[in-house]
């Protein structure tokens, strides 16, 4: 009766044995799958996000403008409307009195008068892509 308890416990302890080991490498594969899922999102994300900088870089520039300051000196004969129309970029202003308002700030002028002679700073729109 005693060898028969021994060959049950040695037959219990095979069983716990290949229990643990199924166990032991059904976590192996859990780990192993997460791991090849997380390699792959990464390589996804990583080759997405590669494409569209490559993408981007290889874009031509769209045509803008920079908004520059130039000093500017005002001419004989001249008030601020008649430099409004020489320097407003009406793409950038809603009218000339915007910009002279603008100006004004700019300058710290109280009114509009200005003197032949004077300097004034004037917001001045170029193209971007020639400033380098």
């Amino acid at each position: 009766m005693k060898r028969n308890t021994e060959q049950l416990n040695a037959s219990q302890i095979r069983e716990l044995k290949i229990r643990r080991n199924r166990i032991r490498r059904q976590r192996q594969l859990r780990r192993r799958i997460v791991i090849g899922v997380a390699a792959m999102i990464i390589i996804l994300c990583s080759s997405l996000g590669l494409t569209s900088f490559l993408s981007k870089a290889a874009e031509t520039p769209d045509e803008y403008k920079v908004k520059t300051y130039s000093s500017v000196m005002v001419p004989f004969g001249s008030d601020l409307r008649d430099l409004a129309r020489v320097y407003t970029d009406l793409e950038y202003y809603d009218s000339y009195d915007a910009y002279i308002d603008e100006v004004m700030f700019i300058n710290h002028l109280e009114n509009d008068s200005v003197r032949p002679g004077y300097y004034l700073i004037l917001p001045v729109y170029v193209d971007g892509t020639e400033i380098g």
